[in-house]
């Protein structure tokens, strides 16, 4: 009478089969932490990509409450409105001052500085005043709004000249009706600088 064969895998047969598994295991794994890196950028990318904003916005609403007053004007004959001012000052090559309505305090104005210092833009605010000279901005009080910031460049729309760079030289024949800002922003990842404009309207 003939032995039937048994069933089952032979040695060689569970050596691929294991193998098998081990290179599907593995591509599995590559796949998972691409996805996951490709995940983590993408939250950093977001995450600086609303910071700027957060910083854009923020300049465009002190630009927007800045004072319409007659305000005391600076020595030299300056392009922008009076509650504007770009100017240098002593290592700085320049920063952004505006004379704004203090949002806390009706019926108070209060000084704001912009600056870059090394790879960071900085944002002072100054204590609210009802008289004039307002008080100036408290640097240990200043606020990194960016960081990786290689480019912060001010242009002012002159009507009937055009854009003119901040701090101006020459004196401006007309009040500019435009504030136009530039920044240049590393990547984390490969360092390139993207750049990016925004333009405010003044009234």
């Amino acid at each position: 009478m003939q032995r039937r064969r048994q069933a089952g895998f032979t040695l060689i047969e569970v050596m691929i089969a294991i193998t098998l598994m081990a290179v599907v295991s593995l591509m599995a794994w590559r796949g998972l932490d691409s996805v996951s890196r490709a995940h983590g950028m993408l939250e950093e990318r977001t995450e600086d990509i609303a910071r700027l904003m957060r910083a854009l916005d923020q300049l465009e609403r002190d630009v927007a409450l800045r004072a319409t007053t007659e305000l005391p004007q600076p020595a030299a004959a300056e392009v922008l409105p009076p509650a504007l001012l770009v100017r240098r000052q002593n290592d700085l090559p320049f920063f952004l001052e505006i004379v704004r309505a203090a949002p806390a305090a009706p019926g108070q104005w209060q000084r704001v500085q912009w600056w870059r210092r090394g790879d960071a833009l900085y944002r002072a605010t100054g204590p609210a005043s009802a008289s004039f000279p307002l008080p100036a901005p408290d640097a240990t009080a200043r606020v990194a709004m960016l960081d990786a910031v290689s480019v912060f460049q001010l242009r002012a729309w002159e009507p009937g000249q055009g854009w003119r760079n901040l701090p101006g030289v020459a004196p401006a024949r007309t009040t500019a009706t435009g504030l136009e800002l530039e920044l240049g922003i590393k990547n984390r990842g490969d360092g390139v600088v993207q750049t990016f404009r925004r333009v405010f309207v003044l009234d």
